[in-house]
């Protein structure tokens, strides 16, 4: 794995309960490496909610992702086509959805959303029982914060800030929002937290 040891791990639980562990990269090779661990670690249908500012590694994290899901093409960000679809070799499908140029209404947002399928991806998702897929249905959106209302409960939120450190370090909390995002949420922290003399397995 390519992931490097410096990334560091501090696990916590949230006040209303739910399971929440934080990491801190260092640059987009870190980030992406991180990416790849949730990736890897995503074994069931999942929407990963994307959280933090212009810059903060959206997208960076999603390439990540992507590997980790083993797919090989070119991520890039669907800040026109607003979607983008990719298949991984495994038969997992992630659909990576920008919301930053939907309204800033989550109502017209919604709206909009559904001249991009967005309501079918969700069901599709929801309807895992009745898929023949090898792979998991991934769902991750950028600016999920648009979409709040139409979120499953059970999801992954990944809210991402800016490092007090130098200007390439981010910080990602990941908050599990259901039992499968839980599943995840423990993967990644065990995949992760032996690498480094900070990491924690206090889950």
């Amino acid at each position: 794995m390519t992931q490097k040891a410096s990334i560091s791990v501090a696990s916590q639980q949230v006040k209303n309960q739910r399971l929440a562990v934080e990491f801190t990269t260092h640059g987009a090779e870190e980030t992406q490496a991180l990416g790849r661990t949730i990736g890897l670690s995503i074994h069931d249908n999942l929407v990963i909610a994307l959280h933090g500012d212009l810059g903060t590694g959206k997208t960076t994290l999603t390439q990540g992702i992507a590997r980790g899901l083993d797919i090989e093409d070119r991520v890039t960000s669907p800040s026109f086509t607003l979607v983008n679809e990719y298949r991984g070799r495994n038969g997992a499908r992630l659909f990576h959805v920008d919301s930053y140029r939907l309204a800033d209404s989550s109502q017209e947002a919604i709206l909009e959303a559904g001249t991009f399928g967005m309501e079918e991806m969700l069901a599709e998702l929801e309807d895992a029982g009745a898929m023949d897929s090898p792979g998991p249905l991934v769902i991750v959106i950028e600016w999920a914060e648009r979409l709040i209302n139409l979120l499953p409960e059970d999801h992954l939120e990944i809210n991402i800030d800016y490092g007090a450190g130098s200007p390439d370090e981010r910080r990602f909390q990941l908050v599990a929002r259901g039992p499968v995002s839980a599943d995840v949420v423990h993967r990644i922290a065990g995949g992760l937290s032996h690498q480094s003399p900070t990491g924690s397995d206090a889950l």
